[in-house]
């Protein structure tokens, strides 16, 4: 129910796609049941027998040979070579869906001619944005409680997510991630600047929103490979907390806090968030691409024992990727193609206004929010580029079908969040009681911008 209510939420009208994929999934199977029960009650059971007949019948009829009907792409082989004679015949001259396109280039029975991204930055001449069976199965399975539910979000579940896409190995992710291993967007301050140093910008920046001094307390929430909370510790003098699902991701932590001699400084908690004892008290709080993961239905808990871990005068800062209000079939495929094949269990990625209302419920105040999508275009365009040089020896190790869905997935993101198909933000805030001391953002140095950004130089 939290996936149908969102989608409604995420809809400016009624015929923007996510409404439409309700009515399709929901609405109109439960007509026809209640039209079918109105035949019996009147009598009429044969005509009642014959209507979902017939009416799935005309369905699959306009499916078939309406809506999926042949859709002339004269430059597709100019971008795709076929490896397959039955593929060719079905796709020769006409535009392909682009979820189909994806599964084909898994399946190794197409290739693109020369590089992924730039083929599908000229994808509008060979591709369309329809819903296909396979997508509509997808669906659907969204709606019932089973294996291939994205919302199962009990601990046996979110464990067995983390672990299938972080405990690939270490070398996988650096392949793309590069030194900095960080999997978050990077802000940069001029597009020329190196991945590295538009990192280190992101978590100055991070730390400067939550007014991070020395040997205060933060606490990171899916702090992936540390990297935050060593920034913390060496450049801010802080205690910091970092917590990980994931095996890998923690040994790494642990290794490199030794490494630069901040052992004594980090912490690392191998847990899930709702086993983080909830009598711990952190002046400071962050949560950086991994609230997407809690799920909708678990979203109130998440805020609520973030809530309860900090300090009456904390702050809390949220890093999370989001989707357009009112979004597009183009948008709606990226989403899916997301939920389906990188972060299955990532259904929490909504429009802002979502998040600031679940703030809100929570019992927060919403301090200040900044999009940095663009920066996150550029940062997905760097692990691109990162992994097509690394992309032979992974290949050796991972197989082919893993390269070929980074290939695919790094590509259309950089699109995406380039065009504000999917977006990031981040949203900082604190507990919203009368006592809150808010003259801190009062300052010199934070009132000189209208959301406190940057200190004063």
């Amino acid at each position: 129910m939290e996936k149908i209510s969102l989608a409604w939420a995420m809809c400016n009208n009624v015929f923007d796609p996510p409404g439409v994929i309700v009515s399709v999934l929901l609405v109109a199977p439960v007509s026809t049941v209640l039209v079918f029960l109105a035949l019996l009650a009147f009598g009429q059971a044969r005509i009642a027998f014959a209507f979902p007949l017939v009416l799935a019948g005309m369905t699959w009829s306009w499916f078939q040979f309406v809506y999926m009907g042949y859709e002339p792409a004269s430059k597709l082989e100019k971008y795709i070579e076929f490896k397959d004679a039955k593929v060719a015949k079905t796709w020769q001259n006409q535009r392909i869906p682009i979820s189909t396109l994806c599964e084909l280039y898994l399946e190794d029975q197409i290739a693109f001619k020369g590089d992924v991204l730039e083929a599908l930055r000229n994808r509008n001449e060979f591709v369309n944005y329809k819903l296909t069976l396979s997508v509509m199965r997808f669906l659907i399975l969204q709606l019932f409680p089973n294996d291939a539910n994205s919302s199962m979000k009990d601990l046996k579940s979110t464990k067995k997510e983390i672990v299938e896409h972080y405990d690939r190995g270490n070398d996988w992710f650096a392949s793309f991630l590069g030194p900095s291993m960080v999997y978050t967007s990077a802000v940069f301050h001029g597009v020329d600047q190196s991945l590295e140093v538009a990192q280190d910008n992101k978590m100055s920046l991070i730390c400067d929103k939550l007014q991070l001094k020395e040997d205060e307390t933060l606490l990171d929430i899916g702090c992936g490979w540390g990297s935050l909370t060593r920034h913390a510790a060496k450049h801010y003098n802080a205690k910091a907390v970092g917590v990980t699902l994931s095996a890998e991701g923690a040994k790494f932590c642990i290794d490199a806090a030794k490494q630069a001699k901040l052992d004594k400084k980090v912490e690392v908690m191998c847990m899930d968030y709702r086993e983080i004892g909830t009598e711990c008290k952190f002046d400071k709080i962050s949560s950086i691409e991994m609230a997407e993961h809690v799920g909708l239905k678990n979203f109130q808990l998440y805020l609520g024992n973030i809530r309860r871990m900090m300090k009456d005068d904390g702050l809390f800062l949220m890093q999370v990727a989001g989707l357009r209000q009112g979004a597009d079939w183009e948008d709606i495929a990226w989403g899916l193609f997301m939920s389906r094949y990188i972060f299955p269990g990532a259904d929490a990625s909504t429009p802002l206004n979502w998040y600031v209302e679940q703030l809100e419920r929570a019992g927060f105040e919403v301090r200040s929010v900044e999009t940095i999508g663009r920066h996150y275009s550029h940062t997905l365009h760097r692990w691109y580029d990162n992994f097509q040089k690394n992309r032979k020896e992974m290949e050796a190790k991972y197989g082919g079908y893993l390269c070929r869905l980074w290939d695919f997935f790094l590509a259309w993101s950089v699109i995406a969040a380039g065009q504000g198909s999917a977006t990031c933000y981040q949203i900082l805030a604190h507990k919203n009681t009368k006592t809150f001391p808010r003259d801190i953002f009062c300052s010199e140095e934070l009132a000189q911008t209208s959301v406190g950004l940057t200190k004063k130089a």
